[in-house]
């Protein structure tokens, strides 16, 4: 995989604001449907072959994610209180 850019703390607070604003049912309909890059598509062939290599196995990939998701859910709660 490749490393992405450096950002400064202004880029990385312009782009969290970015990131967190609401999306209209257009916007968010037209990026679902945007064609992915070459690089996007790049990027998610590597994810892919990392997970597939550090979690070889169905059992390895579903333990994996239901760990996952059980940490996500436990920093919603913590958020929440």
């Amino acid at each position: 995989m490749t490393e992405g850019p450096r950002l400064t703390p202004s880029q990385r607070a312009e782009i969290e604001a970015w990131e967190n604003s609401p999306l209209s049912l257009e916007d968010f309909e037209a990026r679902v449907r945007a064609p992915w890059s070459d690089r996007e598509r790049e990027d998610f062939d590597d994810l892919v072959r990392w997970f597939r290599t550090r979690y070889p196995t169905a059992g390895e990939r579903l333990r994996a994610i239901r760990h996952r998701m059980l940490q996500l859910r436990q920093r919603t709660e913590r958020v929440d209180r």
